[in-house]
């Protein structure tokens, strides 16, 4: 599992666009936190996910496009897909964004494409299995691909892992050696 450190801190100033300034404050008082917090955030943000993600082919769309397109397609089609895409790009895509592809990487890339895609994202870690639940709210067949892309990946990494899903959710249990 990732390990996390206290970070070091550094003082820095830079000059930015008054409006933007004005805009990053108003977001800052909105969500009850300080100028320094959010502009932290949106640095971290920046550089563990957006300064990567294009390159490693990411893009964003809108919620509703994606439903649509994976309800024009019958679920052994989203299987094909599930299943070549992992193993056609998904090993690249860890490498680039992390340097090394194991189950580590692939955990943090899981969690940094919930947040960023918006959706909820919870973890249960015992002694036995750490379980992660990831509500999309995209509808039955996202799950379907997100279990059969997932499910390729960690097997690829040797991971024994039990899925479980629903309509709106996906749960990736990983059983501990």
């Amino acid at each position: 599992m990732i390990k996390t450190r206290k970070a070091t801190t550094e003082s820095v100033t830079f000059r930015l666009n008054s409006n933007v300034l004005d805009k990053l404050s108003v977001r800052a008082d909105s969500q009850k936190t300080s100028l320094n917090v959010l502009v932290n955030q949106i640095l971290s943000s920046y550089v563990e996910w957006e300064m990567d993600a294009v390159k490693a082919g990411w893009v964003p769309t809108q919620r509703q496009v994606l439903i649509k397109l994976m309800d024009a397609i019958d679920d052994r089609t989203v299987l094909d897909i599930a299943e070549k895409t992992a193993e056609a790009i998904g090993k690249d895509v860890i490498m680039y964004m992390h340097g090394k592809y194991n189950l580590e990487n692939l955990l943090a890339n899981i969690r940094m494409r919930a947040q960023r895609s918006g959706f909820n994202i919870k973890e249960f870690d015992d002694t036995r299995e750490l379980q992660i639940v990831l509500q999309h709210d995209l509808g039955w067949k996202w799950s379907l691909f997100f279990k059969h892309y997932y499910q390729k990946i960690l097997y690829e990494l040797q991971q024994r892992t039990v899925f479980d899903y629903t309509e709106n959710s996906l749960v990736i249990n990983l059983i501990k050696e």
